[in-house]
């Protein structure tokens, strides 16, 4: 049996995101088990053992990921109260460590601990999609943020992570959204645009000039995407 382009993308997609959340609970349980031998010690030469496994998650997704690492806890290293082991490929060149400023006294201090990508899977304990947002930390462009909680015992440890710029992800759906008969977005749970089959809803535009209304498309790879996501894909109508 054949499948349409458009369902091919949808499943190349899922595919792509089922493997990255993969990869990243591989990493989150080695995080957990690098902790579990050091647990009143832990430092920053403990966390950096593990950028051979970050590194190779960044080559293994080079196509879609622009980052990815660990995020520590606050206090939970005890020689820097706040870490972010991330590598990224700044203009897709060679991979360096991503600089920011960790200190809680300065004017641009990263308080990460509050951004969505790493709150919300730490409370909630599940894997989670941010995004799209605007990433201000480093690429300034918008972004989606995969990550996985990690815990030793009930102690949150931080979160392996993965970013995707927006426009990696777009180019790989539109050939399906256009191949439907009328305009329709792949929207997230906020109802802001991830991608559109028009130009008239931009990544990141909220669907408030648009009447909102879940849609079905007959494809058994979105619903799986949509699934691992959260994701929906909706008619795109003007509003009354």
């Amino acid at each position: 049996m054949t499948t349409s382009p458009a369902e091919r993308a949808w499943a190349s997609l899922a595919d792509d995101i089922e493997r990255i959340l993969r990869s990243l609970r591989d990493t989150a349980a080695a995080f957990a088990a690098s902790f579990a031998a050091r647990p009143d010690a832990y430092a920053l030469g403990d966390i950096a053992a593990l950028r051979p496994r970050i590194r190779e998650t960044l080559d293994a997704f080079e196509d879609l990921a622009i980052g990815t690492g660990i995020v520590a806890a606050p206090g939970l290293l005890r020689d820097a109260p706040y870490w972010l082991e991330w590598w990224w490929r700044p203009d897709g060149g060679t991979p360096e460590p991503l600089r920011v400023n960790l200190d809680p006294d300065g004017p641009d201090f990263f308080d990460y601990f509050n951004d969505e990508w790493f709150d919300v899977p730490i409370r909630s304990g599940e894997q989670h999609v941010t995004g799209p947002y605007v990433d201000y930390a480093c690429t300034n462009e918008y972004a989606f943020t995969l990550s996985v909680p990690v815990f030793h015992g009930t102690r949150p440890l931080g979160v392996a992570a993965l970013d995707v710029p927006c426009d990696h992800l777009e180019r790989r759906i539109m050939p399906a959204l256009c191949a439907e008969p009328s305009p329709r977005a792949l929207v997230n749970r906020d109802g802001r645009v991830i991608a559109a089959g028009t130009a008239a809803a931009a990544p990141g535009d909220r669907l408030t000039t648009w009447r909102d209304r879940a849609d079905t498309v007959n494809s058994a790879a979105l619903t799986g995407l949509c699934a691992l996501t959260g994701w929906t894909v909706t008619p795109l109508q003007r509003g009354t």
